[in-house]
């Protein structure tokens, strides 16, 4: 005796169609990582409760995770860094015995000369509110400035 085949549809909704008993993956809090479960307790189409198959240990249910709405942008499109290409070429046109010494008391514009006690001789690349981005010899650092 042979069955009708069901249509596609139906094929595809008792695929994803989850029951009490019934096998999923989640993530386990104690293997700490996705494996299979066996579902214990389900509030209407979501199953809510799993057993591990693995450790046996009993957990409420944690689906895959979902990407979380932020605003992290991968690092390849994010702006870079003011980078130092070339030292001396930054310094090429600046008069470097008017540096002044560095203080956060002290406000700074971009292009100013500054003497750090650590750093060194540093150039104001970029200005944002109270931070100022300051190129020196091995790096570029940020900086406070502004402070009372």
């Amino acid at each position: 005796m042979a069955f009708p085949a069901l249509p596609a549809k139906e094929r595809r909704r008792m695929a994803h169609t989850h029951r009490v008993g019934g096998d999923i993956d989640a993530f386990c809090t104690r293997c700490k990582m996705e494996l299979g479960h066996t579902i214990l307790a389900m509030v209407g189409p979501k199953p809510v409760r799993v057993r591990c198959n693995t450790c046996q240990g009993e957990h409420a249910y944690r689906g895959p995770p979902e990407k979380k709405k932020g605003t992290w942008v991968p690092a390849a499109e994010r702006a870079a860094k003011p980078a130092v290409t070339s030292w001396d070429a930054l310094l090429r046109e600046k008069d470097i015995s008017r540096a002044r010494p560095y203080s956060a008391k002290d406000r700074y514009s971009t292009d100013d000369v500054l003497q750090h006690p650590v750093f060194g001789i540093g150039l104001v690349q970029e200005v944002r509110g109270d931070k100022i981005s300051v190129a020196f010899k091995a790096d570029v650092k940020t900086l406070v400035h502004g402070k009372s």
